[in-house]
């Protein structure tokens, strides 16, 4: 997921020009648009959150169409969000050469592609796991979409943390596709991923600054600077270790996950505090940022040896 300060420049003249010379694009080209790393990387907390509410024990058949289905409704919102961005992707030398923005593929294919995936894999998830895990999906998907990419992306610096209710969702619809219902389980799994994704990006924004004040998207970094953002992260980071013991204080977890959330949530939080006294910041966020994905592998990883 990708995150008082004046919105991009007008980009009209320039998205026309793209849009002039659209080609049908190579096969990973739409590949490209799906996002397939993140796509893999929900993939693992919704399974974990599937795991969870099986005790170990999912049904073969119900775990492959809820991987299949919420996979589906992620790669839509990458999909949709590729759509809805090509301007501003225009505007930043990492996403430049985008399929969109490079004008390999028509936009209009782009939107298509991206309402088709979720339409099938929000279907999917209601009619052969439960209504709850497909309502789940759809709430993520319009969160992502409508609330993070259209509404507060561009105006706010609280988008990071808004989106965050999207990132958060997998977890639940893995949950919810195995017991149809929400327990206190299955909230503090919400939480741990709905925590776990500031410090995340923010770290990215701080390695990735001058993109997103070229494309005039109003993050921390951009708006306040580094100092405020690791102050930011630390907070976050503080608040997200307590919380992931949680899941062994209600007994849905057992000793391994335990150790491994205390160990592995110690060295990321002193690694949020040695970011006061760093003085290459960008290396810092970059090692930040790398942690963080060891972090969420590890712990999701601990879930599912430790489950009780």
């Amino acid at each position: 997921m990708e995150q008082p300060f004046a919105l991009a420049p007008d980009s009209s003249d320039r998205e026309s020009s793209v849009s002039e010379k659209p080609t049908d694009g190579a096969w990973r080209d739409y590949v490209n648009v799906v996002k397939p790393g993140i796509t893999v990387s929900n993939m693992l907390t919704t399974f974990t959150g599937l795991w969870l509410a099986a005790h170990g024990h999912p049904d073969i058949a119900l775990a492959c169409v809820t991987l299949v289905g919420g996979s589906l409704v992620v790669m839509s919102g990458c999909a949709l969000n590729n759509y809805m961005d090509r301007d501003i992707d225009q505007l930043m030398p990492r996403t430049q050469d985008r399929p969109l923005p490079n004008g390999r593929i028509p936009a209009w294919k782009v939107m298509t592609l991206g309402i088709a995936l979720g339409v099938v894999g929000i279907s999917l998830l209601g009619l052969f796991a439960t209504t709850l895990s497909a309502w789940m999906a759809l709430i993520g998907l319009f969160f992502y979409v409508i609330v993070y990419t259209g509404l507060t992306k561009r105006t706010t610096t609280l988008s990071t943390v808004i989106g965050g209710v999207s990132g958060a969702m997998p977890p639940l619809i893995g949950w919810t596709a195995v017991t149809g219902s929400l327990n206190t389980t299955g909230l503090l799994l919400f939480v741990f991923m709905f925590l776990w994704q500031p410090p995340h990006f923010l770290a990215l924004a701080m390695r990735r600054v001058k993109d997103y004040a070229a494309a005039g998207i109003p993050l921390l970094p951009v708006v306040y600077g580094f100092g405020f953002t690791k102050r930011q992260i630390a907070v976050w980071t503080a608040a997200l270790v307590p919380s992931s013991l949680l899941l062994y204080g209600v007994h849905a977890e057992g000793i391994v996950y335990l150790l491994s959330a205390v160990v592995l949530g110690v060295v990321w939080l002193y690694k949020a505090v040695r970011g006061f006294k760093v003085k290459d910041e960008v290396a810092w966020a970059t090692d930040m940022f790398r942690f963080s994905l060891i972090y969420l592998t590890g712990l999701s990883i601990a879930m599912i040896v430790s489950v009780r």
